[in-house]
């Protein structure tokens, strides 16, 4: 007799459980329904920003390397002028 009482109580336990995951899935599901036009305009404003942020990392790339370009053309012509000074 206590083991059918044992095995009701396993019985009766894992159907809750098993209820209880069921209706979780089915919330979540239906959240992820009910949210979807709000997921997508934040995964459009995400690109957006990366598209912003590569754009300003490109633009500041290139000024970047336009100011070492005249960085070294500056030194270059230190030098030039140091070494010619230098003979005279």
């Amino acid at each position: 007799k206590m083991i059918f009482e044992g095995v009701k109580l396993m019985f009766i336990g894992m159907t809750t459980v098993m209820l209880f995951l069921v209706l979780m899935i089915l919330v979540i599901q239906l959240t992820s329904y009910l949210t979807r036009g709000v997921a997508a305009r934040e995964v459009k404003e995400i690109k957006l920003a990366r598209e912003l942020l590569a754009q300003k990392k490109k633009k500041a790339t290139t000024v970047d390397d336009a100011d070492e370009d005249i960085a070294v053309i500056a030194a270059a012509v230190a030098a030039y002028e140091t070494e010619r000074f230098a003979r005279a």
